[in-house]
């Protein structure tokens, strides 16, 4: 997952700061320092259904590798539809899904949150690790940050409830404000 980071969604982890989970500003505390999938979050935040767009993909090693922004699907208030609310970079080990789960998180038209959750699939969401970024960290994404702006994030794994890791996730909030 590291080289798919790196040269593949040209993401530059050096310039990523840690910061534990307490320190976060708030609105970022609140999205990102929690137990859940970030699809429900996100949605509950937002007062909308997500979508998913794909933005690159491949399988590599039994993982399928995805960088995504997850999108609002309605307009609240002044804030209109299909708003990326979450750039995202996925590792997800198809072999731990049923046949029938492993081709629709394949076939990319659902975020991978909805899909557990249709499918009743049991997870734990362990975060391992939270950050922020300025515009340096992101430059080589399809990300827009302005100058000065920080991004917050996190490093999180999915897993079944015996410990088998289902996905490895790094997921930033975009700059803009939080509705």
């Amino acid at each position: 997952m590291q080289l798919f980071l790196r040269v593949t969604c040209g993401l530059n982890v050096a310039k990523f700061d840690p910061h534990h989970g307490t320190a976060l500003p708030q609105t970022a505390r609140t999205l990102l320092d929690h137990d859940r999938d970030m699809t429900s979050t996100l949605a509950t935040h937002h007062g909308s259904a997500l979508r998913v767009e794909v933005l690159r993909s491949h399988t590599e090693g039994g993982l399928y590798l995805r960088e995504v922004f997850l999108r609002t699907t309605a307009a609240v208030g002044p804030v209109p539809a299909d708003r990326v609310v979450e750039y995202g970079v996925l590792a997800v080990a198809l072999a731990q899904f049923a046949p029938d789960a492993g081709a629709a998180i394949e076939a990319g038209r659902k975020p991978l949150g909805a899909l557990l959750h249709e499918f009743a699939i049991p997870f734990v969401s362990a975060p391992i690790g939270f950050f922020s970024t300025d515009a340096a960290g992101l430059v080589g994404t399809p990300l827009p940050v302005p100058a000065g702006a920080r991004c917050y994030g996190r490093f999180n794994c999915l897993a079944a409830p015996s410990g088998e890791p289902l996905a490895w996730i790094m997921e930033i909030l975009p700059p803009h404000p939080a509705s």
